[in-house]
């Protein structure tokens, strides 16, 4: 399991309330919240657990992340779970090798409100130039069916017997549990409504280098060779609305997949919302408002409408519950 580093991310989306507006460049704006949480579904019937769990936490400007339980039942998270490695002009943002008592160091925050965070990831060598920011919105859980907030596509697809041949049998089992199911007073979650960075970089989202890479092969639809700062980075000419650029970026001798991104607005929900719409109506045209293809697009429509990215505290023990 990969947790992307946020939109908080991811990782994510974030919640409550502030102590204070929006704070200067550099300042640390405090609010209520020191800890929040973010889950994923598993997708097997026989997986102990509905959910994993990680925790993002914050001190003295820092921003930690942990990994407090699995699907499986266990506890062990590895570096690699948890963590990614950026690119960027000034060089590579590696993480961390060691943890402390809050979990491993993310991020170092420049500003903090309680809906826009800005912060620029971890690195051994202090490089500061990537600065990446989260927006979120405030959704009150109190009272709440929990099911929706944490997996929506699985939520309405479970809600809908017809589907059961097509996706499977995980989507009525995770909504037979969580049945009923709902958040206590106080319940707050963070949805993320966009993500932004200042300058363009690279998420190398593997510790693992491609074997024999061959990148006429591993871009089948084209690439273009280009730099980022002084390390080689190839991008695939294949383009898609709302999502990343693939890429592979050289890092030593070794080849490494990896996420590119371009300077501004790289995932903002109304803009996914739109193209989910659309392949709803597609769907709709091409098959039939009934078929299955238009009702499997109209669960993940009202899913990633619904789903929020992190949970405070309340919220997080009514989720542990019933896990």
């Amino acid at each position: 399991m990969k947790i992307k580093l946020l939109s908080f991310t991811i990782i994510s989306s974030l919640f409550l309330t502030a102590c204070g507006g929006d704070s200067d460049a550099g300042d640390y704006t405090t609010n209520n919240e020191s800890e929040w949480f973010s889950y994923e579904t598993g997708g097997s019937l026989q997986d102990a657990y509905l959910f994993s769990k990680v925790k993002f936490s914050f001190r003295n400007k820092q921003m930690y992340i942990d990994g407090e339980y699995r699907i499986d039942g266990s506890t062990q998270f590895t570096a690699s779970d948890l963590l990614s490695h950026y690119l960027a002009a000034d060089g590579l943002y590696d993480a961390p090798k060691s943890k402390t008592d809050l979990g491993y160091q993310i991020a170092t925050l420049k500003s903090k409100s309680a809906t826009v965070w800005t912060f620029t990831p971890y690195s051994t060598r202090n490089y500061k130039q990537l600065e990446l920011t989260e927006k979120f919105e405030t959704v009150n859980l109190t009272g709440k069916l929990i099911s929706p907030y944490i997996n929506g596509f699985d939520h309405f697809a479970g809600l809908n017997n017809a589907l059961s041949s097509a996706i499977g049998l995980y989507p009525a089992y995770y909504v037979k549990k969580l049945q009923g199911k709902t958040f206590p007073t106080g319940s707050t979650c963070l949805r993320s409504i966009s993500s932004s960075t200042n300058t363009p970089f690279a998420d190398l989202y593997s510790n693992d280098p491609i074997n024999n890479y061959q990148p006429s092969k591993y871009f089948q639809n084209g690439y273009i060779e280009t730099k980022l700062g002084n390390f080689s980075l190839d991008l695939s000419r294949n383009i898609q609305p709302n999502s990343p650029i693939d890429a592979v970026a050289k890092i030593g001798s070794d080849y490494y997949p990896a996420a590119y991104y371009t300077t501004g607005d790289y995932e903002v929900l109304v803009d996914k919302i739109q193209q989910y719409e659309q392949d709803y109506k597609d769907a709709v045209n091409k098959f039939g408002k009934y078929s299955i293809n238009a009702q499997i697009e109209f669960a993940y429509l009202e899913g990633l409408k619904s789903e929020c990215t992190l949970f405070n505290t309340t919220a997080s023990q009514a989720i542990d519950a019933v896990k």
